[in-house]
Formats: C-alpha cells, structure tokens, sequence
C-alpha cells in the first residue's frame, strides 16, 4: 500500500513537471500557431458531428424522462422541465459530456500517436534536431484542447437543448415560447461563465495528461497499448474530479 502511494506522488511530480515545462512553450507556439491550427483541427472540428449527433440523442432522452416524471406527479407541469433541463445541461452535462466524448475520441488516438514515436525514438530524433518535443508535440494539444473543449461543449449544450425541446414539444405539447421563456428565467449569465471556464480547464487538462501517458510510454506495441488504456482511464476519472472541485468552488463564491 505504501509503495503504491510512493509510486503515485512520484507520478504526479513527474506530470506536474511535464505540465509546468509545456507551459513555459506557450509563447513560442502563439508566435508560431501553425502546429496549433492543425491540431484545432484534429481535436475540435472532427468531433463536432459526433458530440452534436449524441448531445441531440441525450436531449431527447432528457425531455422525455423529465416530461415524464414531471407529468406523472402532477399533470399540466411538463413545461417546467424545460427551465431544469437549461440549467443541467449548461452547468454540468455540456461540460462533462463533452470532455468524456472528447476522452474516447481524441486522448485515446493522441496517447497512441505519441506513444508510437516514443517507442520508434522518434521524439529522440527530434531532441537531435534541436527541436523541444514537449514545445513541439505537446503545448500545441493542450491550447487546442483549451479553444475547441468550449465551442464543442456549447455545440453539446445547444443540440441537448434542441432535443429536449423536441421531445417536450411534440410528446408533452410545451410550445416554444414557454420552453425558452422557462430555460431563459432559470438560467444566469453566471453559469455560462461557469460552464465555459470548466471547459477550458478540462480541456487543457484532458490534453496534458494524454501527451503525459505518451510520452513516458515504453516497451514496444504493449506499452502503446498499456499507456493508453492508463491515459482513457485516468482522464475519464479527471473529468469528474475536475468537474466537482470547479463546482464546489464556483458553489462557495457565490
């Protein structure tokens, strides 16, 4: 049990080295945002029919229980479901459903990529080169995590929101004008806020520990495979983690 506990506080001081390192890279890929657009491109445009076509999915879903629920207990009240359903999806199911698709879709293939080039000596190639491969391989991943999580959980957040009203309106006969008037007197511009800063968070959190697993990967095709395994099961952990601390907080300095 102690040697286990030594081995996970040396782990997370190697992380928050790694993590500190790529920090300090952030200028220098700003000046040169190429490698950045690329990956925006790979982290957050390719997932946008996914998140959206599973956002709408839960929306429906959504809608449909709650209108349920709602109508069960007291008939005519659906409607107001439409005000719980705003305030769910903004605070908590955007951002966490959004990070967790964004752990299946790219920490996993980011993981492996790196993981590859680790157990192939290319990161030593570059090192040779003079190149960082932490300024050159990592940094870049975690700004791109850090722009695309917010605008693909905003995406999760209207495409929930659309299902729920499509579910609440033709099943429960709750019109639009009441479904955005009841969303609109639940929510505060302070949940958006709060949601857009969570995603941030996640998403340059999600990226770093993802790179992390793969650049210390060793041992040929098995660790690839092992280093990710540790990376989708460590960032799906973290989205909860995160998500909970970063509510507490925002819950306390109300």
């Amino acid at each position: 049990m102690l040697k286990k506990l030594k081995e996970f506080f040396i782990e997370l001081g190697h992380f928050f080295s790694f993590f500190i390192e790529a920090l300090r890279e952030f200028p220098a890929n700003f000046r040169h945002p190429i490698e950045i657009i690329k990956n925006i491109w790979n982290v957050g445009v390719m997932s946008i029919p996914i998140i959206v076509a599973t956002s709408f999915c839960v929306g429906l879903i959504l809608g449909m229980q709650l209108g349920n629920g709602m109508e069960r207990i007291i008939a005519g009240t659906a409607q107001y479901m439409s005000g719980a359903l705003a305030v769910s999806t903004v605070l908590e199911l955007g951002p966490i459903f959004s990070a967790l698709i964004l752990v299946s879709r790219v920490c996993s293939s980011v993981t492996a990529q790196i993981g590859t080039m680790k157990v192939t000596e290319q990161i030593d190639a570059l090192r040779t080169l003079s190149v960082n491969p932490i300024g050159y391989l990592v940094t870049p991943r975690i700004i791109a995590g850090m722009i695309s999580l917010p605008v693909l959980g905003s995406m999760s957040i209207i495409a929930t929101m659309f299902g729920g009203w499509i579910m609440l309106s033709s099943v429960h006969g709750v019109d639009t004008t009441t479904y955005l008037m009841w969303s609109q007197l639940f929510l505060k511009v302070r949940y958006v806020w709060e949601s857009i800063t969570k995603m941030t968070v996640l998403g340059g959190m999600l990226l770093a520990v993802s790179t992390y697993h793969g650049f210390y990967t060793s041992g040929g095709a098995v660790g690839v495979g092992n280093s990710t395994i540790k990376s989708v099961v460590t960032s799906s952990f973290l989205v909860i983690l995160i998500d909970y601390v970063m509510s507490s907080i925002f819950s306390y300095i109300k």
